[in-house]
């Protein structure tokens, strides 16, 4: 059988995590299947209307969510439609709220992090927003969702919220996880390393400043503490005693994505106190090389790390007292605790979270809905 696979990104893109993820997602149903790349479907907005939307909130009025207006629906709709092989007998869509307005004419299943809904709230303002037209979003989403014979998600926090708030039907409803974009070391390099990291594309949005105020408070009690700071970090930032800015290493880059390696190999913890973050695949990919994290007990992040096992949760990503004292214990606690530690996020994100069991999870869940076609 054919199966259309859609998205808006290149099928071999591998720079973030959502690209990865389609990759990977693309090279496994292409295992079990004869697949058709119906992409990149381009999800371009029409300038018009963002600018009558920003016109709206800079007036303190609640602007439509112009994105995906009626007519920019309609527009990715026809793409979907143009480039979808008519003989295939299922579709296959990476991603939700794009492609609410198409209606294909076979059989399709669709996964992603989150729905509309959940993105809106965690990743916007939802106040910015006319109450009306993000209703209008989420009640289309939650038909074209209902219609599919088998929903993905990567974590059991946003399915969870998607049957609970779009009335899915669970049976069709499926959990596909995460994996790290990152290959497997062979041991574990750790060497008593003092040196805490924190890495990023967003130096705010995932609690840059207060990892720098709280590691500033932890050098006060561990001289000989360090932090490096990886990927985004503030023009105003001046280096200071402890501080290393490596800047951003992409993964793309072989000397680059091996410093990068090595800093994942050899800290004592990855710190992501993050605000914006629904399954942030780094926390995995620390794991891979047995490194513990210190994140915020939001969204699926306790489905990643597990509190004194794997890693430290906190409660509120803004309190720097928090974070001060969860760096502190990586480096005050018994060493064979510590060890511990390693070893269980080494075999965790290996048993859990690997590529091969994400892969033959989204199988199953094609597969899942294959029965019931005609």
């Amino acid at each position: 059988m054919l199966i259309n696979f859609v998205s808006n990104l290149p099928p071999d893109l591998r720079s973030g995590g959502f690209s990865a993820m389609n990759a990977a997602a693309f090279r496994a149903v292409g295992k079990g299947f004869a697949t058709h790349y119906a992409g990149p479907v381009d999800l371009s907005p029409r300038l018009g209307q963002k600018l009558v939307s920003k016109a709206r909130r800079m007036a303190g009025l609640a602007g439509d969510y112009f994105f995906y207006s009626e007519r920019q629906l309609a527009a990715f709709a026809a793409d979907v439609a143009a480039r979808c092989d008519p003989a295939a007998g299922l579709d296959f869509f990476h991603g939700f709220t794009p492609w609410i307005a198409a209606r294909p004419a076979r059989p399709y299943v669709a996964w992603s992090d989150c729905t509309f809904r959940d993105y809106v709230r965690h990743y916007n303002r939802p106040s910015e927003f006319r109450a009306a037209d993000l209703a209008r979003i989420e009640q289309h989403e939650a038909e074209w969702l209902r219609a599919a014979r088998a929903v993905g998600f990567t974590s059991r926090w946003a399915a969870d919220h998607a049957i609970r708030d779009y009335a899915l039907d669970p049976a069709r409803v499926h959990v596909v996880g995460i994996f790290g974009e990152a290959e497997m070391p062979a041991a574990d390099a750790y060497a008593a390393s003092r040196r805490f990291a924190f890495v990023s594309t967003d130096f705010a949005a995932k609690g840059g400043p207060e990892v720098v105020a709280a590691f500033r408070a932890l050098r006060a009690r561990h001289a000989g503490a360090s932090l490096v700071i990886v990927g985004d970090s503030p023009a105003a930032m001046v280096p200071e005693p402890g501080i290393v800015m490596a800047g951003y290493l992409r993964k793309e880059d072989p000397t680059e994505n091996a410093r990068l390696r090595a800093i994942l190999a050899t800290s004592r913890a990855v710190v992501h106190p993050t605000k914006s973050d629904i399954a942030p695949l780094l926390l995995v990919e620390a794991g891979y090389f047995g490194c513990p994290a210190i994140a915020t007990r939001r969204f699926a992040i306790g489905e990643i790390v597990e509190h004194e096992v794997t890693g430290l949760l906190i409660d509120n990503a803004d309190d720097v007292s928090a974070i001060a004292e969860a760096m502190a214990w990586m480096l005050e606690t018994d060493e064979s605790r510590y060890l511990a530690m390693r070893r269980a996020s080494w075999t965790r994100a290996r048993e859990d979270f690997s590529k091969a069991r994400f892969e033959d999870r989204l199988v199953a869940m094609i597969q899942s809905a294959l029965p019931a076609m005609p």
